[in-house]
C-alpha cells in the first residue's frame, strides 16, 4: 500500500514537473516568437528613424522611410538603363494630371487620383484622398511653427493653392514654370492625411497626442504600410496590395525591414553572412573588401549623391574671418586620403558652399567645368592669414561622430595633420552620436570645430540656406550676416538658368568673405546588396526603387 501511494505521489510530481515544463517551454517560446525579427527584405542602418513624419524635421532614416510610406502629387523614381545605371525622374503620382490653368503660365489645375486609398482603409470605412489633404499637407508645411525643412523651399516657389472641388486643387506659382519643373518641385512634398484615426490632425503638428501618434504610427499611401516600431531595433513596413491598382505599379517585396545595427563592421559581416539584404550607409575604406565579396553574391550599386562632408566652424570661439579662411585654404582637399580623394571618378571637390560640378551637371549647355575655389589652397596665404586672424600656436579640437567610423578618424586625422602647417593644433576626439548631436546644435555649439556629412538635398542644394541663414535651423556656426541671408532669398527666388549662375557665384564669394564652414568633398556613395534583385540607386534615397525589389540573384550587368 505504501509502495502504491510512493508511486501515485511520484505521477502526480511527474504530472506536475511535466506541466511546469511545457509551462516554461511555452514561456520560452512565446518570448522568442515576441521578439522574433519579421521576415522579409532586410535593410541595416546605424539609426532608427526618429520620426516618421515627413512634414517636421527628421534624420536621414526617417527622410528615407518616407519614401515607402507616403506619396507626393508627384514622386521622383529611378529609371534603369540598358547598362544597369539610374537615373531620376520626376512624374504624377497621387496628382492624376496637372495642366496649366490661365495664360499666365504660373497657375496649374490638379486633378488628383481620388480613388487612391489611405492606409487605414478597410472594406467597412474606405478613406480616399481627397483635395482637403493636399491643402491640409500644403499648411503644415507652410507653417512656421512646424519647422519644416522643406518650408523654405516651399514658400519660395509656391504663392497659393486652393480646393476646387474634392478632386482638384488650383496651385499658383510665385513665377511662370514649366510643367517639368512643376512636377520636380511637388515631389519635394509627401501627402499625409488630413485625418488620422477619425479625427481632424492639427495644422500644428506638434501638439496634440493624435499628432505625434501619426509621427510613430502613420498612414500613407505608398508602396508599404508601417506595420511595427521595436525600440532600438527594427521598423517593420508590409507591402500595399493596393498600390498597383491607384499606380499601375507592382509591389514585389511582402515586407520591408529596417533593422538597426549600429556597428559598421557587423553590419558588414551579417551582410555576408546573408542575414541582412541592404547595407545602405557604407564607408569608401570598405569598398575594395566589399568587392571581394564578390564570389559570394555581395554587388555593389553606386551614384554620386546630393551630400557633402565639411568642417564647421563655431564662429563664437573663432570670432575673426582670417583665421577661418587660414583654416580653409591650408587644406589640400585632394591630398586628405590617397586613394579615395584623389580619384576623380569616386569624389568632386567642394570648392565653397556647393559641389564645384553643380552647374556642369545641372546646366552644362551653360556651364563647363568646375566652379573656382574662392579660397583655393594657399600654404604660404594660409600661414599669413592664420597669423592675422590669431590661430598660430592655438590648440583646437576637431570632433567627429562614431558613426563615420574608421573612415571619420582617418579624415580627421588628415585635416589636423594638414592645419599643423598653419600652427594649429588640432585634437581629434571621437564623439557618441547622440551627444555629437546634442553639442553641435543651434541652440548649444559645444565645440570648436565639427567633421560633418549633411545630405538629403535636391540638384540645386536649394535647402543649403538652412545651414547659414541667421536663422536656418540647421545653423550650428552661429554666422549671422545679412547680406548672406539676402542672397539666399535672391537663390530661393531665382528660376532663370543666368540668374542662377550669377547668384551662385555671389554666394561663393559672401560665403568666402564669412567662411563658417570648409566644404571638402563629396563622394561617390555605395550600397551594398546580397539576395536581391532590381536594386537601383540614383539618388540620396535608395528607396525611391523599392517596390520593385524581389528575392534573387542578380545578373551582372
Amino acid at each position: 500500500m505504501a509502495e502504491e501511494k510512493t508511486k501515485k505521489s511520484l505521477n502526480k510530481k511527474t504530472i506536475i514537473f511535466a506541466a511546469v515544463g511545457v509551462l516554461v517551454i511555452a514561456a520560452i517560446v512565446s518570448v522568442i516568437f515576441i521578439n522574433a525579427m519579421p521576415k522579409g527584405v532586410k535593410v541595416a542602418v546605424s539609426n532608427l528613424p526618429d520620426s516618421l513624419n515627413p512634414v517636421l524635421p527628421q534624420n536621414t532614416q526617417g527622410l528615407n522611410a518616407n519614401e515607402l510610406i507616403f506619396d507626393g502629387l508627384c514622386n521622383n523614381e529611378v529609371v534603369e538603363d540598358e547598362n544597369g545605371n539610374g537615373a531620376l525622374v520626376a512624374e504624377p503620382c497621387l496628382a492624376e494630371d496637372i495642366e496649366e490653368h490661365g495664360n499666365d503660365k504660373k497657375t496649374f489645375l490638379v486633378t488628383l487620383n481620388t480613388s487612391t486609398e489611405w492606409h487605414d482603409s478597410t472594406q467597412d470605412k474606405r478613406h480616399y484622398l481627397s483635395s482637403e489633404d493636399v491643402i491640409y499637407s500644403f499648411d503644415a508645411y507652410a507653417l512656421k511653427e512646424n519647422e519644416s525643412p522643406n518650408r523654405e523651399y516651399f514658400l519660395s516657389f509656391i504663392d497659393k493653392y486652393e480646393a476646387q472641388d474634392e478632386s482638384t486643387v488650383i496651385i499658383t506659382f510665385k513665377k511662370p514654370i514649366p510643367l517639368f519643373r512643376v512636377y520636380s518641385v511637388l515631389a519635394a512634398f509627401k501627402i499625409i492625411p488630413a485625418k488620422y484615426n477619425g479625427e481632424p490632425m492639427n495644422v500644428n503638428m506638434r501638439e496634440g497626442e493624435n499628432e505625434r501618434a501619426f509621427a510613430t504610427s502613420p498612414i500613407g499611401t505608398g508602396p508599404f504600410k508601417f506595420t511595427e516600431w521595436k525600440i532600438e531595433r527594427y521598423i517593420a513596413f508590409d507591402k500595399n496590395a493596393k498600390y498597383e491598382n491607384s499606380t499601375n505599379k507592382r509591389v514585389e517585396a511582402d515586407t520591408i525591414v529596417i533593422e538597426q545595427i549600429v556597428d559598421p563592421e557587423v553590419r558588414l559581416n551579417e551582410l555576408r553572412k546573408g542575414n541582412i539584404n541592404l547595407i545602405l550607409e557604407t564607408n569608401p575604406l570598405d569598398r575594395q573588401k566589399v568587392l571581394s565579396f564578390e564570389g559570394e553574391g555581395v554587388y555593389i550599386s553606386s551614384y554620386m549623391p546630393y551630400a557633402f562632408y565639411d568642417i564647421q566652424i563655431n564662429t563664437t570661439l573663432f570670432p575673426k574671418a582670417e583665421g577661418r579662411q587660414a583654416i580653409a585654404m591650408a587644406l589640400s582637399k585632394e591630398d586628405l586620403i590617397p586613394g579615395i580623394t584623389d580619384q576623380e571618378d569616386v569624389v568632386v571637390i567642394n570648392s565653397g558652399i556647393f559641389p564645384a560640378n553643380t552647374l556642369s551637371k545641372n546646366v552644362p549647355e551653360y556651364y563647363e567645368g568646375n566652379m573656382p575655389a574662392k579660397l583655393p589652397y594657399n600654404l604660404a596665404k594660409a600661414k599669413k592669414l592664420a597669423s592675422q586672424g590669431g590661430i598660430a600656436g592655438q590648440n583646437a579640437m576637431l570632433k567627429y561622430p562614431e558613426s563615420m567610423g574608421a573612415f571619420g578618424k582617418q579624415l580627421a586625422d588628415a585635416i589636423a595633420k594638414q592645419l599643423e602647417e598653419i600652427g594649429l593644433n588640432v585634437e581629434v576626439k571621437k564623439v557618441n552620436v547622440d551627444t555629437f548631436k546634442r553639442d553641435v546644435s543651434r541652440e548649444k555649439k559645444n565645440y570648436e570645430l565639427a567633421l560633418m556629412y549633411h545630405d538629403g538635398f535636391d540638384n540645386w542644394y536649394s535647402s543649403i540656406g538652412s545651414l547659414y541663414r541667421g536663422n536656418g535651423a540647421d545653423n550650428v556656426s552661429g554666422v549671422s550676416d545679412k547680406k548672406l541671408d539676402g542672397l539666399f532669398t535672391e537663390f530661393d527666388k531665382q528660376n532663370e538658368t543666368r540668374g542662377m549662375i550669377d547668384i551662385i557665384d555671389k554666394l561663393e564669394t559672401r560665403f568666402a568673405d564669412d567662411c563658417p564652414a570648409i566644404n571638402l568633398i563629396t563622394l561617390q556613395k555605395d550600397v551594398y546588396a546580397r539576395g536581391l534583385k532590381n536594386v537601383v540607386i540614383a539618388s540620396d534615397n535608395p528607396f525611391l526603387s523599392a517596390e520593385k525589389w524581389v528575392f534573387g540573384d542578380r545578373k551582372n550587368k
